[in-house]
C-alpha cells in the first residue's frame, strides 16, 4: 500500500486542496514530476499546467495550476500556486470565452487585454479547460 502524505495547494486568494494524497503529478518547469510519500525534499518552480493527484482511496483529483512553487519534504507537498481551480469547480463555457478572448488579443483584435495579459490568460484557459474535461 502507498504510503499517504499531506498535500496542500493555496492560490493567493484561498486554500484550494488540503487532503491527505498517496501521488502527485505536477508541471514543473523543466517538465511534469512525480512526488510520492517518502519523497526526498525538494523545491522546484512549477509552471502553467494540471497538476494531477490520488487519493488513499484511489480516486484521480485534477487542479489547474497558473504557476509557482513546490515545496516537497516526505510527509508533505505545498504548493504555492500563481492561480488554481479544482476540475469539479471550472465553468468550461467561461473558461472557453477567456479563451476567446485572449486569441483576439493575440491575433490584434480589439481586446480590453494587453499582449502579455492574453498570453498569460491564453495558458491559464486552455489549462482549466484541460482540467475540467479530465474529471
Amino acid at each position: 500500500m502507498a504510503k499517504d502524505f499531506a498535500l496542500s495547494v493555496v492560490a493567493p486568494d484561498r486554500s484550494v486542496v488540503e487532503e491527505r494524497a498517496t501521488s502527485v503529478v505536477a508541471p514543473g518547469i523543466e517538465g511534469y514530476f512525480g512526488v510520492m510519500g517518502g519523497h526526498e525534499p525538494l523545491i522546484s518552480a512549477i509552471k502553467a499546467g494540471v497538476l494531477e493527484y490520488s487519493d488513499p482511496a484511489g480516486n484521480r483529483h485534477y487542479v489547474a495550476i497558473g504557476g509557482g512553487f513546490a515545496e516537497v519534504t516526505p510527509d508533505h507537498i505545498t504548493i504555492l500556486a500563481d492561480t488554481a481551480d479544482r476540475s469539479d469547480e471550472i465553468d468550461i463555457a467561461e473558461a472557453e470565452k477567456l479563451l476567446e478572448e485572449a486569441r483576439k488579443a493575440l491575433r490584434g483584435e480589439t481586446s480590453t487585454l494587453t499582449r502579455e495579459q492574453a498570453t498569460l490568460e491564453l495558458d491559464r484557459a486552455v489549462n482549466r479547460i484541460k482540467a475540467a474535461r479530465m474529471r
